[in-house]
């Protein structure tokens, strides 16, 4: 499941955090503290939430007041005094819906990243508009913080440098068996050699075979570990590693089976029986994966329904009343 997906499932526990976090600061209060007090205030609430990356406060016309108040992993971010942000979807959508608004997730220009915003307006007692609060997060910390998976996510970068090692050294071994493969085919052209001796293209294909599986193995490490975003909470995430893992592992099996045939069949006939077992243990292994496959994927089809029905959609905003 990708993000979007997640941002889909969780959207209204999300509103609840990000307005929740925000919200107990837009008051019109802001708008009578000084430059020096609000960026204070802003400040101490991006300390008491980790998942904000920004906090900024727009006038009536959706001009900002003050430069941006950022995280620490974003000083690039800083500045922003007196831009016109009229045209932005959130100040918009905040103002015309009267009620705090969480947007869809985009890519973040501060950032690169995607994120979510929350944009929160400010009456006056008697209804008029002074300004909206806005409050931005990266999209990955905040369904992190949501699912509780912050501490795992912290040693994400441990576990992607051990896969990588481990990985480069498959990589190796891959190599290693090719270039073995590669002397053995000297043997082919060895003028003492009979034309029926096919030890030397049986040992280079088995070599090639291993090395060829070894590779297809490191590249599904590194790719499933280390490239790509996976998510471990996810049946799907691991029902695809181990679908990609096995698939391989059924290739190499039956390239091997299907030398062993043509070596049984040339020199051991009576010995043919023992590469047909291993045919058919590999025509077993499919089957069991595909039923695998298949049954994961009807249980996560069922759970996302049961999800849908138990976790009811997203309240819409209410009418800010004038």
């Amino acid at each position: 499941m990708n993000r979007f997906e997640q941002f889909h499932e969780s959207q209204r526990e999300l509103r609840m955090l990000m307005v929740g976090a925000v919200e107990s600061v837009a008051s019109a209060h802001l708008f009578r503290q000084s430059a020096a007090e609000r960026r204070r205030t802003l400040a101490q609430v991006m300390r008491s939430h980790g998942f904000l990356d920004l906090l900024y406060l727009l006038d009536a016309k959706g001009v900002q007041l003050g430069d941006n108040v950022v995280c620490r992993r974003l000083h690039s971010a800083r500045g922003g005094d007196g831009i016109d942000r009229s045209h932005r979807p959130y100040f918009r959508s905040a103002r015309n819906a009267g009620a705090p608004i969480v947007t869809e997730p985009y890519l973040s220009l501060a950032t690169s990243r995607f994120c979510v915003t929350v944009a929160i307006p400010i009456y006056r007692d008697t209804g008029e508009l002074l300004g909206v609060l806005v409050g931005d997060s990266e999209l990955d910390r905040a369904l992190s913080l949501l699912q509780e998976d912050d501490t795992r996510r912290s040693f994400e970068p441990f576990f992607k440098a051990f896969y990588a090692l481990f990985s480069c050294g498959l990589l190796l071994v891959s190599a290693s068996l090719g270039i073995h493969g590669f002397a053995a085919l000297r043997g082919l052209w060895h003028w003492q050699n009979p034309l029926s001796d096919f030890t030397a293209p049986f040992q280079a294909t088995i070599l090639f075979t291993l090395a060829l599986a070894v590779f297809d193995l490191a590249k599904t490490i590194l790719e499933e570990e280390v490239l790509l975003r996976k998510d471990v909470r996810r049946h799907s995430s691991t029902r695809r590693t181990l679908t990609r893992f096995i698939a391989a592992i059924a290739i190499a099996v039956s390239i091997e089976g299907l030398m062993l045939v043509f070596k049984f069949a040339l020199d051991h006939p009576q010995e043919l029986w023992l590469a047909v077992l291993l045919l058919l243990a590999t025509a077993m292994l499919l089957a069991a994966l595909a039923v695998y496959v298949y049954l994961g994927a009807k249980a996560e089809r069922i759970l996302t329904e049961q999800r849908r029905q138990i976790l009811p959609s997203s309240d819409p905003a209410p009418e800010h009343t004038k």
